[in-house]
């Protein structure tokens, strides 16, 4: 008979390891940040790898993706419970609100190469942009990759992951890519208020 946690390893079974918990503070509260619309590059906005909460994380692509957008890529290759993560910024025009980026872009937007995974547009966790929405993408193998659509001014903003296993549920991922794109507001807001 094992007798604790460390027991469980020498008697041959796996050791349950709980999923990690997103942040759950939100770094827009109280941000200060001056009227008026985006003009930066999405470069000059995107996520920071240092600034990620998780660690072993490595930039797997950086790259633009369009005029004007942007797409950070990270991959957790030491983390039980995710794959990668994505981040994307879509600079609009000055007159283009977020809320239009978040409406135009509904689950049907995100285009498989290969595949076709069964699409659902799940409910989306109270929101700290202009809008939001969120998707869960299940593929045959029994994958699924989820992604949370929001927006900050006229700034789009797209997060994704892969879980990696069962324990990390599509609520957990889904509560972990909300905080990155809230991060992904303050840091906006940070370069925003600096460039006054």
């Amino acid at each position: 008979m094992c007798l604790a946690l460390l027991a469980t390893w020498a008697c041959g079974g796996a050791i349950r390891v709980e999923p990690s918990p997103a942040p759950t503070g939100d770094p827009t509260v109280g941000l200060t940040v001056p009227a008026g619309p985006v003009l930066f590059e999405p470069e000059q906005l995107i996520f920071p790898p240092e600034a990620f909460p998780l660690g072993g994380v490595e930039v797997a692509r950086d790259a633009p993706i369009a005029a004007h957008a942007w797409e950070r890529q990270f991959a957790l290759h030491s983390s039980p419970d995710f794959r990668w993560f994505v981040v994307r910024l879509y600079v609009l025009e000055p007159d283009i609100p977020s809320s239009k980026f978040v409406g135009d872009n509904d689950c049907d937007s995100m285009t498989w190469e290969g595949e076709r995974p069964l699409i659902e547009q799940i409910k989306a966790p109270p929101r700290s942009g202009d809008g939001a929405r969120a998707c869960l993408y299940q593929f045959p193998d029994g994958q699924r990759v989820l992604y949370y659509t929001t927006g900050f001014r006229n700034v789009g903003i797209v997060v994704g992951t892969q879980p990696r296993r069962e324990e990390m549920t599509d609520g957990l991922a889904l509560d972990w890519i909300a905080s990155l794109a809230r991060s992904q507001i303050a840091i906006i807001g940070g370069v925003l208020a600096k460039g006054r």
